[in-house]
């Protein structure tokens, strides 16, 4: 597996994941850089988003929506968390989004409406939750029992407030 950083005096921190994913996106919202520790997991979360940007872009139904001359972004909202802070933004305590697991991110797309996001991230995860009015997409690559995708919709009045658990 193979990191490239942006350059030859960067470290891992500021370094890129992929082409368009740094680790600073990954990064907990803490400040206490346990991403550091899991860059190989990271990476293969971040080739998997990458993949899904490369399809976003290369669809010919989706050119609407790009900006002139630009391209389709997907924007990390909450990757990986430490244990502490995942339980101070209420998330549940097998949240993907743990350091134990480093499999889930939550992605926005400012040039795409949610539901459609939703439903291009369920090809490429096997878990894919929109939830309504939150402006995200929780993605996440955990192996069901039963193989296969599980996506839903949650409605506004499921959405999860603060202090509430989260996935």
């Amino acid at each position: 597996m193979q990191i490239i950083y942006q350059s030859s005096t960067e470290g891992p921190l500021m370094g890129l994941l992929t082409e368009h994913l740094t680790l600073y996106e990954a990064r907990c919202r803490c400040g206490c850089g346990i991403e550091k520790l899991h860059v190989p997991e990271l990476t293969a979360q971040a080739q998997v988003l990458e993949a899904l940007r490369a399809d976003l872009n290369a669809d010919p139904e989706l050119e609407q929506y790009k900006p002139p001359g630009g391209e389709i972004r997907l924007i990390p909202m909450s990757w990986v968390r430490c244990d502490k802070h995942n339980t101070e933004v209420g998330g549940v305590a097998l949240s993907r989004h743990r350091a134990f697991f480093c499999d889930a991110t939550d992605i926005s797309s400012p040039e795409l409406p949610e539901d459609l996001l939703h439903e291009k991230a369920a090809k490429y995860f096997t878990t894919a939750i929109h939830y309504l009015g939150r402006y995200f997409v929780h993605v996440d690559r955990r192996a069901w029992p039963d193989g296969e995708v599980h996506a839903w919709v949650k409605e506004p009045s499921e959405t999860v407030l603060p202090g509430e658990a989260r996935a």
